[in-house]
């Protein structure tokens, strides 16, 4: 998001009002866009929903781009806290890295991620900024964050790699796997909760081996 955006945003959070009224209107915008899409979702069905007019989203968000974005942000931003290097304070690299990836799992199989990607999918044959803007406020961010986690750990010594970005995109392929993929593609596919600590633990494990200094 530019740092205009930016500034927008942070001067109608100073006050718990207008934090209650943004909340409400990106709770709203995130139904909206996960059942609807993005082409589908109008600004009035989000006003209706969140219970205020028009002019406030736009006067918040400035347009439906802008409200995407930012909402597909707050959903990622969840996840990019795993990749938070504070976390090696109290952490081992491969504990951060397993917590990370059993949350990748979980976020993976939800049913609304999957429905919305596959409109979204769609939808990029008419308009490719939708997944521009989808990528840049979700996937790469999260990237970003967990080069950065993997930085620190090898000034710290823990790791070795001479790639940061191609490790960072083999942790998530050795999680995903074809999950993604078939998932997408309508198959059906349930993961008991030890399902998912036996997939997690192989691949950290495998991606640890790969990697040790």
């Amino acid at each position: 998001m530019p740092n205009t955006d930016k500034n927008h945003m942070d001067k109608l959070t100073d006050r718990p009002a207008s934090q209650r009224k943004i909340a409400d209107i990106l709770a709203a915008a995130r139904v909206e866009f996960f059942a609807h899409g993005f082409s589908a979702a109008t600004i009035e069905a989000i006003a209706a929903r969140a219970q205020v007019s028009k002019v406030t989203i736009y006067s918040r968000f400035k347009d439906k781009e802008n409200l995407f974005g930012q909402v597909v942000r707050a959903e990622s931003a969840h996840m990019r806290e795993n990749f938070v290097p504070e976390n090696l304070a109290e952490k081992t690299l491969r504990q951060v890295l397993l917590h990370a990836a059993l949350a990748m799992l979980d976020f993976l199989l939800r049913e609304d991620r999957v429905r919305l990607e596959r409109m979204l999918a769609a939808e990029m044959a008419r308009d490719p900024t939708i997944g521009k803007m989808f990528l840049e406020n979700g996937p790469l961010r999260m990237a970003e964050s967990l080069k950065a986690l993997l930085r620190v750990s090898i000034d710290k010594g823990e790791i070795h790699s001479d790639d940061v970005e191609a490790s960072a995109e083999m942790f998530a392929g050795l999680v995903m796997g074809r999950m993604d993929l078939l998932l997408r593609y309508g198959h059906k596919m349930k993961l008991s909760a030890a399902d998912r600590e036996k997939r997690a633990t192989r691949a950290v494990d495998a991606w640890m081996l790969i990697h040790q200094p």
